[in-house]
């Protein structure tokens, strides 16, 4: 996989959340617009207007039908996935993709253990995105350099563990309510969408995400994959400040 077709599944996971956003946004404006007309309604029935221009209720039933119908097309989803084989992969190889592509600044110094041997549901290439997302936050937490740590290991439950940890400032104390929320953000210039896109992902597939500060500063993100032998879910993680790798 060259850094040309990992930057398009980059851009397509920024798309999904995007427009997941919009959906979310659009269907609390529509249910605003939606309680608003009901209360109009009402008030013109108790008005001569209702019985004497016939058109007015018809415009009532025009505004229901058309969000009805816009609701509708929000609720609509893409192309279901197709029967064949699901993916699986060792999360160490998204994670060796994901640093041979990374533009990591000379200040800063990778440490990697890997010791994966469980497969996860999802196909390389997207594992790689995720891990990406994952570095490229790390990255950005350190301006002035410091040291990223990715570490990956089995679970007890067959799961998988990934904990991605940078030593940069950190985060204050209100941000981790809305980490992963899309378009937050506490560096100017940034999209914010890296956490949300793994949130998503993580949400999807059911797995266990945790965020908190690392136990010598900086901030660790942590997954927990539920593997593909199992089926079962991980455990949960409990954020704590001195906690390190499974």
């Amino acid at each position: 996989m060259g850094r040309g077709e990992l930057q398009a599944r980059e851009r397509a996971a920024v798309a999904d959340v995007v427009a997941s956003t919009l959906r979310h946004d659009l269907r609390n404006k529509l249910a605003s617009i939606r309680n608003a007309t009901f209360y109009l309604m009402r008030q013109m029935k108790k008005t001569e207007a209702w019985t004497a221009d016939p058109r007015v209720e018809t415009f009532f039933q025009l505004i229901e039908k058309e969000l009805a119908s816009a609701e509708e097309l929000l609720s609509k989803r893409g192309p279901q996935a197709g029967t064949g084989p699901k993916p699986r992969c060792h999360p160490r190889d998204g994670v060796e993709r994901a640093l041979a592509e990374a533009d990591l600044p000379e200040g800063v110094r990778v440490e990697r253990e890997l010791k994966d041997r469980t497969e996860v549901g999802l196909d390389v290439e997207d594992l790689a995105v995720l891990v990406t997302c994952l570095v490229d936050n790390a990255v950005e937490a350190m301006p002035r350099g410091g040291t990223l740590t990715v570490r990956t290991s089995d679970l007890e439950d067959e799961g998988v563990c990934l904990r991605v940890e940078d030593t940069g400032e950190g985060l204050a104390p209100e941000a981790y309510s809305r980490a992963f929320e899309p378009f937050f953000t506490t560096r100017p210039g940034h999209a914010g969408l890296g956490l949300s896109i793994v949130h998503r992902m993580a949400l999807r597939h059911g797995w266990k995400l945790d965020l908190g500060a690392g136990p010598s500063g900086g901030t660790f993100v942590e997954i927990l994959f539920t593997a593909v032998e199992t089926g079962r879910s991980s455990r949960p993680v409990g954020r704590d400040e001195n906690q390190g790798s499974k």
